[in-house]
């Protein structure tokens, strides 16, 4: 019985520390492409994308995409954690 306790435990904290190197590594090293874009779509769930383009890449700085939705078109800067931004034109004087 303490064998089986001691590998659950096992299994649990090792379970635990995979999870926060791996979000460690992507907030420090810039997320990978695939999951940067399911997080534009998750963002724009209401409105149906046509086209992600890449603007600029930084890795632990930002991330700017162009979105072409039905709307319209719109620029989007994803930082490190997963944040979101969307970005938005200065008005002329």
């Amino acid at each position: 019985m303490s064998f089986l306790s001691s590998l659950l435990y096992s299994l649990i904290i090792g379970g635990i520390f995979v999870y926060l190197f791996i979000f460690a590594f992507d907030f420090l090293y810039g997320e990978k492409k695939e999951k940067q874009e399911r997080k534009i779509h998750k963002h724009f769930r209401k409105e149906t994308i046509k086209k992600i383009d890449l603007i600029e890449h930084q890795p632990r700085k930002f991330t700017l995409y162009t979105v072409e939705t039905g709307n319209g078109t719109k620029k989007v800067k994803l930082k490190p954690g997963y944040k979101v931004v969307n970005i938005v034109k200065k008005k002329s004087k």
